[in-house]
Order: structure tokens, then C-alpha cells, then sequence
């Protein structure tokens, strides 16, 4: 029996960022193969052409399977991303762990990282050592929050980790769970520079998730990690997801940061996501701590 090959073109690219090799199904019939991976070049060179409009791209995408015979089945094929990198699955199931993959990865980068993220490391270490990087206690953080970074005007007070974080290292490593807290060290920096007021949230919002989407293009250049997750273990996973729900979420999550960095429209994405600036200082209102985070 034939079966179908599918893969990823112009019309999921949003989902799974840049397209750069064939997701196929183990397939016998090379000259189908030639075929489509030929089509697949072409769509990826439109899909890479400023000179396009979208719906092109999308007619090139519906055309692509008009030579591959119609064949119906019941039950899909594994899928096998072939020649893709997968994400590193490790972890040290601490906190600390985190930190340290950052510093780590880093230290290691053969592009040389933003400096930007490198200075939220900076902070995020300094805090990490003087105990101030922990996972809720279930007091801190609201409903749906990852983590959120707690200041007064003058001085950093801790960053929380929701607790589903340590689902999401165990399931799905250090590497990305790591993202957030990037995210949270970036509020550090970005408050020790002046730059983060309890009043302009969007605008803080904007530059954390500037710096948490080049921490995922420094370990994940093309989205390739992130598209294996969700096709192997998430949303998109044979018979369903295989890992707890909160990491289903997560990669959701950072695929969205994904989709919105590569377009560099952090504006939109904080939209997206639903922040809302503040009307009033709370801390000159009120006096009280206050925590930004996501």
C-alpha cells in the first residue's frame, strides 16, 4: 500500500518556524520522493522570497502533492523528522540547574549570543547565588503565571518558578525550560538599568520576551527543536500528546514566542498574551512589593 507523504510547508511555517527539511514518512517510491522534495526546495526558496505574497506561497502548497496518487488510510504512520536536530532533553531537576544551562550554553555559543542576554545572565547568576531564583511556594505567582520577578523600587526581592517547571525539565530538559527563567532574569536587568516600572508593563513585557526569543534562537537556530517536540511529545504527537499537559502548554508557548520573534513583533505577541499597563504607580500608591512575569 502507498501511503502519503506529508510535510511541513509555507501554510504550518507559522507554527513551526522555518522550513528546512523534509518531514516524510518512511516512503519506497523514490521517484514520489525526488518529486516532492524537489517541490519542497521550491516551496522553501518562495517561502524565503520577500517578493512573494502569501497567497502564491499557499498555491504552491496546495499543488504539491497533484502528482501523489489519493490513497485514504485509518491510521497515520509514524512520522520521523529526519536529519532534524532534537532538543536536549536533559536536566538537573533544580533551579540552579536552569541558570546553569544558560551560563553554560553561553559560554559555549559559536555565534556570539546578544549582549543583551548575556547581561541578563549576569543578573540571573548574581541572584541565583544569593538564593533569590526558587519555585513557588503557591503563594507568589497567580493563575497561569510561569514565573514572575518581585522588586521594590530600589532593590530585587526573588524570582518565583511556577512548579510546573519541574515537570517541564523532567519531560523536556533544561535547555528549554530554561526560557523563563531568561524571561524573569531579563525583568532583573532590565530594573537594575532603569528600564522596568511597575506602570509600563507592556514595555517591560516587550524586552523580556525579546531576550527569552534569542536565548530559543541560540539553542534552537531554525525551530527545529521545538518542532520535533511538538510532533514527538506534544500537541501534534501520534495518538496524542505523551507528556503532561503544563509541558503540552509550555511548548505551545514558546512556539508562539517563536512565531511572533522571527516576525520581531514582540508588540503583537504581548498583545496576544493579553498585558495591560497600569494606571497608577503601586509603589507610590500603596507601598506595596510588585511582581512582573508570564
Amino acid at each position: 500500500m502507498m501511503v502519503r507523504i506529508f510535510l511541513i510547508a509555507s501554510m504550518i511555517s507559522a507554527a513551526f518556524g522555518p522550513v528546512s527539511g523534509l518531514w516524510a514518512i518512511e516512503d519506497k517510491s523514490s521517484a514520489q520522493v525526488v518529486y516532492l522534495e524537489d517541490k519542497t526546495d521550491e516551496i522553501k526558496d518562495a517561502v524565503a522570497n520577500p517578493g512573494l505574497d502569501q497567497a502564491e506561497v499557499h498555491a504552491m502548497a496546495q499543488r504539491l502533492f497533484e502528482q501523489v496518487p489519493e490513497e485514504s488510510t485509518t491510521r497515520m504512520p509514524p512520522i520521523a523528522l529526519r536529519g532534524w536536530q532534537r532538543p536536549d532533553l536533559r536536566t538537573e531537576d533544580t533551579v540552579d540547574g536552569m541558570v546553569h544551562r544558560v551560563g553554560n550554553t553561553l559560554a559555549g555559543s559559536k555565534a556570539p549570543p546578544q549582549d543583551a542576554l548575556i547581561d541578563a545572565y549576569r543578573y540571573g547568576e548574581a541572584m541565583r547565588k544569593n538564593g533569590l531564583v526558587t519555585y513557588d511556594d503557591g503563594k507568589k505567582l497567580g493563575p497561569g503565571q510561569l514565573g514572575a520577578y518581585f522588586y521594590t523600587e530600589d532593590a530585587a526581592l526573588g524570582i518565583s518558578l511556577n512548579e510546573g517547571m519541574r515537570q517541564v525539565q523532567s519531560w523536556l530538559g533544561d535547555e528549554f525550560a530554561s526560557a523563563t527563567t531568561v524571561h524573569e532574569i531579563a525583568h532583573a536587568r532590565d530594573h537594575h538599568q532603569g528600564q522596568l516600572n511597575p506602570v509600563q508593563v507592556r514595555k517591560g513585557e516587550k524586552l523580556a520576551f525579546q531576550t527569552e526569543y534569542w536565548w530559543l534562537k541560540v539553542i534552537d537556530p531554525a525551530g527545529e527543536k521545538i518542532a520535533w517536540a511538538r510532533a514527538m511529545l506534544g500537541k501534534f504527537a501520534e495518538g496524542g500528546p505523551k507528556i503532561p499537559r503544563f509541558a503540552v502548554d509550555y511548548l505551545e508557548h514558546l512556539a508562539k514566542i517563536r512565531f511572533y520573534g522571527d516576525k520581531g513583533d514582540f508588540e503583537g505577541l504581548v498583545r496576544e498574551l493579553g498585558y495591560q499597563d497600569k494606571s497608577s504607580n503601586p509603589f507610590h500608591a500603596h507601598h506595596d512589593d510588585d511582581g512582573h512575569g508570564h
